[in-house]
């Protein structure tokens, strides 16, 4: 594996890290509910609807991270190796956390076909 490939992998790590941190912080701001949601096992309407909209957050910062790596130099191989990072994140903040189960089991199962969906799209756009 050559440098930029290397680096492809690394900026797209970082690139989803940064945006979902930015985009939860805003969430925070915005909804200061959501700060608290992790910590009550209780869903409540309003905490279902903050967990759809940090999923999507996060899952938005996935195929960006995915387009990024691809526009960098990343082939299909490394946009696996961004995915698998990010799930192995995913899973130590799920066994961190726990509650609730069906908000990271979503997550796990949608960052492959999130970084994937970036990939494609910047791999149409380039033909």
């Amino acid at each position: 594996m050559n440098f930029r490939k290397i680096i492809s992998v690394l900026i797209g790590f970082g690139t989803i890290g940064l945006l979902s941190s930015i985009l939860a912080k805003m969430q925070g701001i915005i909804f200061p509910s959501s700060l608290e949601i992790f910590t009550n096992p209780n869903l409540t309407e309003t905490s279902t609807i903050q967990f759809a909209i940090k999923l999507l957050c996060v899952l938005a910062s996935c195929v960006i991270g995915g387009m990024i790596t691809t526009r960098i130099g990343g082939s299909i191989r490394e946009n696996q190796m961004v995915g698998g990072l990010i799930s192995l994140v995913v899973g130590w903040l799920w066994l961190s956390v726990i509650h609730p189960i069906l908000f990271w089991l979503l997550l796990i199962l949608a960052v492959f076909p999130a970084v994937f969906l970036g990939y494609k799209i910047t791999y149409t756009m380039k033909k």
